[in-house]
């Protein structure tokens, strides 16, 4: 008779333990670029940290909009700077859309020291006066939480802004604060 409880209880709790995480909207590389990327490093999973950044750059708020200034951010980062890829792991739109960089498992180059233990999500725009929309930050959280499901961010990964870790304003002062609303957020590395 215990050993039938016992069974129908894992019965109950084995599928709620395994309940899947509705991953973002991601647009993939492809979608969004024909250049390839150079050289690639991968990462070492699950990872400790994410870190938040903005672009600096105009917004965007369709998909159009946002395809165009992904693929210029990458061709500023591999034309310009001479960079083998997209510096961010992902770029967050003002459409809501999760636009994949170099994505989960291959290196970026968003956070000197950081690179090789974080994913880089950048937001399109400039957050220092102004705050990301709502749309934005669900995407975001929402990437985090996908991230965490799939084993590639660890249980307790540690949300920081860029600014926590190197001489930077980013993600901007406004962006900075939202995110330390964040239950990963984390005051110090």
């Amino acid at each position: 008779m215990l050993s039938k409880m016992i069974c129908f209880l894992l019965l109950l709790v084995l599928p709620a333990s395994f309940a899947k995480v509705k991953c973002p909207n991601i647009i993939s590389r492809n979608q969004w670029t024909s250049v390839p990327a150079g050289d690639v490093n991968y990462l070492i999973v699950p990872l400790p940290y994410v870190i938040i950044q903005h672009t600096v750059t105009p917004e965007c708020n369709s998909r159009e909009a946002c395809t165009t200034r992904v693929d210029s951010i990458r061709s500023y980062h591999m034309d310009q700077l001479g960079w083998h890829d997209i510096g961010y792991s992902f770029i967050i739109g003002g459409d809501g859309n999760v636009y994949e960089g170099v994505g989960w498992s291959r290196e970026g180059a968003h956070t000197f020291g950081y690179n090789k233990k974080s994913i880089g999500i950048s937001f399109i725009g400039n957050f220092e006066n102004k705050q990301a929309s709502q749309k934005m930050l669900n995407a975001a959280h929402q990437l985090i939480q996908c991230g965490k499901s799939q084993g590639i961010l660890r249980n307790n990964v540690r949300v920081l802004g860029a600014r926590q870790v190197r001489s930077t304003l980013s993600p901007g002062y406004q962006l900075y604060t939202q995110i330390q609303d964040w239950p990963e957020w984390a005051s110090s590395p």
